[in-house]
């Protein structure tokens, strides 16, 4: 048979009168991990939450103690009021008396545990793949930044920072390195670009109708170039 589900023990067990006491203690635990935890009816008789259908000689079958350890367990339970016991046809009806302590308090943790760790499992996952995807965008920036220091620093940074800010980076990082001249000394290490947030910098845009500086030199020479190819 398979057994599910959950009971509850407190530390306290610890000082219970009859924790030193071997069997008794060994026949109590069985019988809070078979009792009934819902009603049911066997052969007429109706076997009600906390309580179960047995015989001393099964008990002792199940729990490998003497059917006398058992009968002197079952007293010792009776005197404190931890179990009571009822004849029928069928065998002897025992009684957690206390069952609620032990199950009822344990539902709602049964059944909102396994909930819970889903919950914790798929945000765990969800995590887990942005922070792939942001090191393979991690990777796209670290390829195209001129100066390669610090990598491991700078890729803690790039994962730390929002879905905007990568965003931003990614689509203005060509433009913020075509500013200056490309060479590895014009452009700060890639740690001080993320922990100063350069991308946000403003960097000018070149007019395509702006005029450039002629050198008057330069442009006497190439009109004393197009007379001379006249001539």
């Amino acid at each position: 048979m398979s057994y599910q589900g959950w009971i509850k023990l407190h530390r306290g067990l610890l000082d219970w009168e009859w924790y030193d006491d071997t069997n008794t203690k060994i026949l109590f635990l069985h019988l809070l991990l078979k009792v009934n935890h819902k009603e049911k009816n066997y052969k007429g008789v109706t076997i009600e939450v906390g309580c179960m259908l047995t015989g001393r000689e099964l008990l002792s079958k199940e729990t490998g103690l003497s059917v006398q350890q058992i009968r002197r367990a079952i007293c010792n339970l009776e005197t404190t009021n931890e179990i009571t016991t009822k004849k029928s046809r069928k065998g002897t009806v025992i009684q957690i008396v206390k069952y609620k302590d032990y199950q009822v308090a344990t539902s709602k943790t049964t059944t909102e545990q396994p909930e819970n760790n889903q919950k914790a499992t798929t945000n765990k996952n969800v995590k887990n793949e942005k922070n792939e995807k942001k090191k393979e965008d991690f990777e796209l920036f670290w390829s195209k930044y001129p100066k390669k220091v610090a990598k491991s620093d700078c890729l803690k940074k790039f994962i730390s920072l929002n879905e905007e800010s990568i965003g931003k980076i990614l689509s203005t990082i060509d433009l913020f390195l075509r500013h200056k001249p490309f060479d590895t000394y014009s452009h700060p290490n890639p740690k001080t670009y993320l922990n100063q947030e350069r991308w946000n910098d403003e960097i000018p845009t070149i007019n395509n109708k702006q005029q450039t500086t002629v050198d008057p030199v330069v442009e006497m020479a190439r009109k004393q170039k197009e007379l001379y190819d006249i001539r």
